[in-house]
């Protein structure tokens, strides 16, 4: 009797808002997510965040960026971010720091703000949302609070989200200032289901919810089950960097010394990305319903890509 009375307390107590509606399929009906459309008057603002140091692609994203000047494009900065996990040694953001460094002097690019990421993932092991303070964090804040009314700021986290989450956590104000690109997850578009045990979103998964969770963040998802179909070749990919001068060697020194010189194939996960975001006509996005342990609301996922146009034109570029 005293459980079933706990049982009825608890009912009558109970303020949990009523389920999202639902379609005559069942399904929860949620409107769009929103999309900024960028003016076509001005640049888009964009900072890259990169776990550079974590495998190759990286660096590959970050020499098509930087080669010259990009069309509609104004590049504010190239800030580092942690990868850290039990094979990967102390202080993967400085790993990740020296790369950039290595890649902005060969490029010529010094002079681009290149802040330095957090070393940790935010919050505690077992979630929360600390965030994770850090000349990165920082710099997104301000780029962000440095624009005028109606612009937004383009981040693209190719690693862990740690620094951009961690910046909007530090001063919510920019959530309405950013547009977020992050690669990461797997998404099953069949059954729409979320799949989290992925590598970037292991790195911060407290970043990942974060993210999520943020009502009001245009949030852009390149799924790493997407992703995958952009795969390149080693015979290719070397005669093409044999073109690219001291840039295409230190890219080829790279894939020999991570992966080792007989690996026949890379992956260019952050490549995907980027080349989306930059040429969207060579990607498409469909708005889908958060995972459902995390604030409902319509984020963009990528569904697919142009694998053969994007890497004919990364390697237009990069020559």
């Amino acid at each position: 009797m005293r459980t079933l009375l706990s049982l009825l307390l608890l009912t009558v107590l109970c303020t949990c808002a009523p389920p999202p509606e639902k379609t005559a399929d069942g399904k929860t009906e949620i409107a769009d997510a929103p999309r900024y459309v960028w003016p076509l008057e001005a640049p888009m603002k964009l900072i890259l965040d990169s776990d550079t140091a974590n495998e190759i692609d990286d660096l590959f994203a970050i020499a098509y960026l930087l080669k010259d000047s990009y069309p509609g494009v104004e590049v504010l900065g190239l800030s580092s971010a942690q990868w850290f996990h039990v094979w990967s040694g102390d202080s993967t953001v400085y790993q990740s720091q020296q790369l950039n460094e290595e890649l902005l002097s060969i490029m010529g690019r010094t002079e681009l703000p290149h802040p330095l990421g957090a070393d940790l993932m935010m919050g505690k092991p077992w979630g929360d949302y600390d965030p994770r303070d850090s000349p990165a964090a920082q710099f997104i804040i301000e780029e962000a609070m440095a624009l005028n009314d109606g612009e937004k700021l383009a981040v693209l986290s190719i690693g862990a989200a740690t620094n951009l989450a961690s910046a909007i956590a530090l001063e919510p104000k920019i959530k309405d200032r950013v547009v977020a690109y992050v690669l990461g997850f797997r998404y099953d578009f069949d059954g729409h289901f979320w799949n989290k045990d992925e590598f970037n979103i292991r790195r911060d998964l407290n970043a990942a919810n974060y993210l999520l969770n943020a009502e009001g963040l245009e949030l852009h998802v390149m799924p790493i089950s997407v992703a995958i179909k952009y795969t390149w070749g080693r015979e290719s990919t070397f005669g093409h960097l044999a073109k690219a001068g001291k840039l295409g060697a230190y890219l080829r020194a790279r894939w020999e010394n991570h992966a080792g010189p007989d690996a026949e194939k890379w992956t260019m996960w952050d490549v995907a990305l980027l080349q989306a975001f930059l040429k969207p006509e060579q990607a498409s996005e469909v708005s889908v319903l958060t995972p459902p342990e995390n604030t409902q609301r319509s984020v963009w996922m990528y569904e697919g890509i142009d694998v053969k146009g994007m890497e004919a034109d990364f390697w237009e570029r990069v020559r």
